[in-house]
């Protein structure tokens, strides 16, 4: 989801002279295989070429907008029609699309997403889309590029479909063959000219796991989300109390959910292992919930700067990290969270309560089932 306070670099936008005079020659196939086998050099573990013609689904965005599903997301409509990547860079001819994949987590669910078991990815996926565009402005004097990551207003799951990258599955995210849903996603806009690749061909058929598979039932129907009912939306964006009929499906999560990412069938043994341009972080992957509350209560930003998790902020993970601790009845945690009862954040305050209720009821019911055990 793309951060609201994310300030679009200047850099990421270069133009390589002013050119004059007819728009460049399309350039043929040993330019596009140079790029691929550059890309993955630099990490990347795809990459796919379209044009920058207008992307498609652009009804399907605007209605899901009008209809309010977005929630509190209300930066998704503003920059301008998405589908129209010309407006980022007048003159775009060709879009370049590179996913790198990330680890899978050996168990679902994880106090913390897949995809935020790292440090910041922006910085990574810049690193490795910068060479490339560089190699695009040399490969045509006076041509320009644009990098996009997240934050910028264009439609990254229908261009990287169109770019043969992956296709849109049921869960709404880019599905590939062989990495599954965890890869994130990296655009460079191109005034020049390559041949696009094939669009990417939707393999879901009949398949519906992730539908099965989502706590809250966000994916109202195929390829249809609700992200006012997603858990990752309800950890991630919003800001105020989680709705409480949705705490108990929290689980043990944190921060977003996984859910419908583990359902999927694609992918395969070898996204257990990590990810080099993307490594993971076993400060974030391997810490229980007790550390969590711990460094989220005494050193939040220093724990968590420049990690997707500081996009919650302080009181929204400590929120989500009580929930969370309340779902797992673990009564140790009782004396980690009592504390919290007495904070000077209402909103704190009121999880805690929730969560300290949860806690004694399994506590009570561990000790009626260890008296029923006794007498018989």
């Amino acid at each position: 989801m793309a951060p609201r306070d994310r300030v679009e670099r200047a850099e990421d936008t270069i133009d390589s002279g002013h050119a004059t005079g007819p728009a460049p020659a399309p350039f043929t196939s040993p330019l596009k295989e140079h790029l691929r086998r550059r890309a993955r050099e630099l990490g990347l573990d795809e990459i796919g070429f379209t044009t920058a013609d207008d992307l498609p689904r652009a009804d399907y965005v605007e209605r899901w907008l009008a209809e309010g599903r977005a929630g509190a997301m209300s930066y998704l409509a503003r920059g301008g029609p998405r589908h129209r990547p010309g407006l980022l860079l007048e003159g775009a001819r060709t879009i370049v699309v590179g996913a790198a994949r990330y680890q899978r987590p050996r168990s679902e669910p994880s106090h913390v997403a897949a995809y935020a078991q790292r440090g910041d990815y922006h910085p990574g996926l810049r690193k490795a889309l910068r060479p490339l565009a560089a190699e695009l402005r040399a490969a045509v004097a006076g041509s320009a590029t644009k990098i996009c990551i997240d934050a910028a207003p264009i439609l990254e799951r229908e261009a990287a479909a169109r770019a043969g990258v992956g296709w849109i599955g049921k869960n709404t995210l880019v599905v590939h063959p062989e990495h599954g849903c965890y890869t994130l996603l990296g655009l460079i806009l191109w005034t020049g000219e390559l041949p696009p690749d094939a669009p990417s061909v939707d393999h879901c058929g009949r398949c519906r796991r992730c539908l099965d598979a989502c706590p809250t039932q966000a994916l109202t129907a195929p390829y249809q989300m609700d992200a006012r009912l997603c858990l990752s939306y309800l950890t991630i964006e919003q800001r105020d109390a989680i709705p409480v009929e949705y705490r108990e499906a929290l689980g043990v999560r944190a921060f977003g959910c996984d859910a419908c990412l583990a359902a999927c069938p694609y992918g395969g043994a070898a996204l257990f292992d990590d990810a080099p341009l993307l490594p993971t972080d076993p400060a974030l992957a391997g810490a229980s919930l007790r550390e969590l509350l711990e460094r989220a209560r005494d050193r939040f930003w220093k724990s968590f700067r420049a990690t997707p998790v500081e996009r919650a902020r302080r009181r929204g993970f400590l929120r989500n990290l009580l929930v969370a601790a309340g779902n797992s009845r673990d009564a140790s945690l009782r004396e980690v969270v009592l504390p919290f009862r007495e904070d000077g954040d209402t909103l704190v305050a009121e999880h805690a309560d929730w969560a300290l209720r949860r806690l004694d009821e399994g506590r009570e019911s561990a000790g009626a089932s260890t008296s029923t055990t006794k007498g018989m």
